[in-house]
């Protein structure tokens, strides 16, 4: 099976989960507004989807592989949902003048946008060629690489020494090294898996795309006047609308997957 070793690596991001987002997430669990549990609860929960597919797969279990892959059904449109949710979130923090919010929401945004619109090109594919392991796996797996952007740049906090606010600009550098290192990852993995590494290429050069909106279209003052702008509108309905888009990708992912002939591996 390929990325037999797949659930280690992931397992392996969880320590630098907990220390990237301790100081504005787990430490103030209990007052966190509901967008950042909405979105750390379904991003989590995709983590633990993949390391659980990937560790079925490899111990050949396969019942129970498909069984967990019918959760993806119901996880994609809630973390769409919560993807959503954060972006309206971040908007209202961005209008009310936040230190961190003001230099970086606008610009976060546009890191949000791409990997929430490749998430779920990557997960209608993954339902499309379903029956095709390679393919399949390798598409679902590369999600994961727009999850890596946001854990390495709050960590870059550390070693650039961000003490206050008034070191939060230095962030830029740390948030662009991330989105660096997310994409070398991403173009490393398609290198080693040639001729089936297609997923993980796309991953990587949707990372270099969202880097280069950081930091031209998301720094312009047009676009910043215009995502002040979202900040009065309620998040509810959007968030609402990006779960129905999530169920509607995924069942014309599982359809399209149904007509692409017989079984040749196993269907997710």
């Amino acid at each position: 099976m390929p990325y037999r070793h797949a659930h280690w690596y992931l397992l392996a991001l969880f320590p630098f989960i907990g220390l990237a987002f301790w100081p504005q997430y787990l430490s103030q669990i209990t007052t966190a507004s509901m967008e950042l549990h909405a979105h750390g609860i379904t991003a989590t929960l995709w983590l633990i989807l993949m390391i659980a597919q990937s560790w079925t797969m490899a111990r050949g279990q396969r019942d129970t592989h498909r069984s967990l892959g019918a959760l993806s059904l119901v996880l994609f449109p809630l973390f769409m949902a919560g993807g959503a949710s954060i972006f309206m979130g971040m908007a209202d923090r961005f209008a009310m003048g936040l230190p961190f919010h003001v230099l970086f929401a606008a610009k976060l945004a546009w890191l949000d946008i791409v990997a929430v619109g490749g998430f779920a090109f990557f997960f209608f594919e993954a339902l499309r060629l379903r029956r095709k392991v390679h393919p399949h796996a390798g598409y679902m797996l590369a999600t994961v690489i727009f999850l890596i952007p946001p854990i390495f740049g709050r960590l870059s906090a550390i070693p650039l020494g961000i003490g206050g606010p008034e070191d939060l600009p230095r962030l830029e550098i740390g948030f662009q090294a991330a989105n660096l290192l997310a994409a070398g990852i991403a173009f490393f993995v398609a290198y080693r898996r040639r001729p089936h590494g297609r997923p993980f290429a796309i991953a990587g050069l949707l990372t270099i795309l969202a880097s280069i909106l950081f930091a031209v279209i998301g720094g312009s003052a047009a676009w910043q006047d215009f995502y002040a702008r979202l900040a009065p509108l309620p998040t509810a309905p959007f968030a609402l609308a990006a779960g129905l888009a999530g169920v509607a990708i995924a069942y014309a992912g599982w359809v399209a997957g149904k007509r692409s002939g017989p079984p040749r591996a196993l269907p997710a």
